[in-house]
């Protein structure tokens, strides 16, 4: 099952970064993370920032929680096949 989070500005397109943080209703993500949340019947959570001297991070932070149970990031939601019922 493919699943998607729809973009509200656009709806036929899939959500882009900026629609999901107009989704999560910031204008930036917090530092510390986001408790999970639903939008569009997608369970979704942000992962706080682990900083290391001298790296820059570019790990993906906001979440999605399948139906499958497996964590996926948001942006990767539409390529991910569920496995639902295993």
């Amino acid at each position: 099952m493919k699943v998607s989070i729809m973009s509200p500005r656009f709806p036929k397109w899939r959500a882009n970064s900026h629609d999901i943080h107009l989704l999560l209703g910031v204008k930036r993500l917090p530092d510390e993370g986001m408790e999970e949340r639903d939008i569009q019947g997608v369970r979704v959570y942000v992962r706080p920032i682990v900083r290391v001297p001298g790296v820059k991070s570019s790990a993906h932070r906001v979440i999605a929680i399948c139906n499958c149970g497996r964590h996926v990031p948001t942006g990767r939601l539409h390529q991910h096949v569920c496995k639902e019922g295993i």
